[in-house]
């Protein structure tokens, strides 16, 4: 990242709860929903189990395809690479009307640098 989206980022992280990767999982446990914000070429590579792919480049637009009007209010986990693309689309989730938006803070890469759980060949 440079400067200014680190700036950014920050700022996000200010709006939006941001979680490690154990609370993510409890809050799975519990049924939470996941979004993987991603590019489509990295979703592919590999995914955590159970996540819809809504890029942050299309997220506005999809978002509505995907996750019901009464789903404003449950819990979402939204997870990126590595945070940052995670923190920018919780807020703009959080500007859509979705109340409960969780950024999981480090991303994919640090999940399976953990070992957790990797579904390869996500759909």
């Amino acid at each position: 990242m440079n400067y200014l989206s680190d700036n950014l980022v920050a700022e996000a992280h200010q709006h939006v709860d941001v979680i490690d990767t154990d609370k993510a999982c409890e809050m799975l446990k519990k049924g939470t929903s996941i979004i993987d914000v991603r590019e489509p070429e990295e979703y592919k590579e590999g995914a955590i189990p159970g996540a819809i792919n809504m890029p942050r480049s299309v997220l506005e637009f999809v978002v509505g395809e995907y996750l019901e009007e009464e789903d404003r209010n449950k819990p979402h986990i939204v997870y990126c690479k590595s945070g940052g693309r995670a923190a920018l689309a919780a807020v703009t989730m959080k500007k859509m009307g979705y109340e409960n938006v969780h950024a999981m803070q480090q991303g994919f890469a640090h999940w399976e640098r953990e070992g957790r759980m990797v579904d390869n060949k996500p759909s």
